[in-house]
């Protein structure tokens, strides 16, 4: 599907100015100066050509009281089509991909309901596909989740306006809300006029009341990423690489990515289950390589990194997977 202008802004006002309303698409199309129903008719082409992926929020995992790593796996090449086929079938895998790196092959993120569990989905996991070798990264802190892209510029960007970052993510039980409505709220929302209203509905909340809500949860960094996901394929973000830094202090120098490298997708502190030096771990996202070595440069100027792996994907094993 070829991008005319009108369909350009409304990707950006779906990725960077979702209304926090009971009528969103309304408030859009008002920006846009084109009817309500056409702005709608148009967001459900972009989604049937996959343009879209989902238009939503993601619930950080933590206030599920999950655990997640990301896992380096060194999988023979003669099990990688078995791989991916179980990982296919494993809904807690995500972001699968295959990385030129010289030893571990595979990188993919996963997660369970405690240290334990995940520990043990890995160790089988790795067993059943004879991974002659894997790392265990678990995340310790999650700084920043921001998928965006600036399909103008083509580059992940992110309008960072944050000044501090949260010390611990609160559980639901914490919050005083149930895990059911986090699930809930962790699905897309349907194209309708007031896509807000079957969830309030099943939660006894009026859509203004749900929408307060989600701004709270925002606040409290429980909810991110809110508003439209693209297919970075699709727009023309052909590229995306994982960048590692080691650094003396690792986690001030996650905290200055987090905080002022727009370019940043994710951006989470790590802890490994064997030695491993590059702790500091963020996506960065582009229309080519070009673009992601610059800000790969910023990257190293916020971090003072003494040494660092910058790792392109291959493959994707997983796509079209948005959790």
């Amino acid at each position: 599907m070829q991008l005319d202008e009108v369909d350009k802004n409304l990707l950006m006002e779906l990725e960077y100015h979702f209304p926090y309303s009971p009528t969103p698409f309304y408030e859009i199309s008002r920006r846009l100066g084109i009817s309500e129903d056409k702005t709608i008719d148009r967001i459900k082409k972009l989604v049937d050509e996959e343009i879209i992926k989902r238009i939503g929020m993601y619930i950080n995992f933590r206030a599920k009281g999950m655990d997640g790593a990301l896992v380096a796996a060194q999988i023979p090449l003669e099990n990688l089509e078995k791989y991916r086929r179980i990982a296919l079938g494993i809904r807690e895998l995500t972001h699968n991909f295959i990385r030129n790196h010289p030893k571990y092959n595979v990188w993919f993120v996963i997660k369970a309901e405690n240290r334990e569990k995940l520990d043990s989905n890995i160790k089988n996991l790795m067993e059943e596909v004879n991974a002659k070798d894997y790392i265990i990264l678990y995340s310790k802190k999650s700084l920043k989740l921001s998928v965006k892209y600036d399909i103008i510029r083509g580059i992940s960007w992110s309008e960072n306006n944050e000044t501090t970052l949260p010390e611990k993510i609160p559980t639901a039980e914490e919050l005083g809300i149930s895990k059911e409505l986090l699930k809930a709220l962790s699905v897309p929302l349907p194209i309708t006029k007031r896509p807000f209203k079957e969830i309030a509905e099943k939660f006894n909340m009026t859509e203004d009341q749900l929408i307060d809500l989600i701004k709270e949860l925002k606040d409290k960094h429980v909810v991110k990423d809110y508003g439209a996901t693209l297919n970075g394929e699709k727009v023309g973000i052909k590229e995306n690489a994982m960048l590692l830094i080691d650094t003396e202090d690792i986690e001030k120098a996650c905290e200055n990515i987090a905080l002022h490298i727009n370019e940043a997708t994710h951006v989470v502190l790590r802890e490994s289950n064997k030695p491993w030096d590059y702790l500091c771990y963020c996506m960065l996202h582009g229309k080519d390589k070009q673009v992601i070595f610059d800000a790969v440069k910023k990257v190293i100027g916020e971090t003072d990194a003494r040494s660092y792996m910058l790792l392109f994907s291959l493959e994707n094993l997983k796509p079209g997977i948005v959790m």
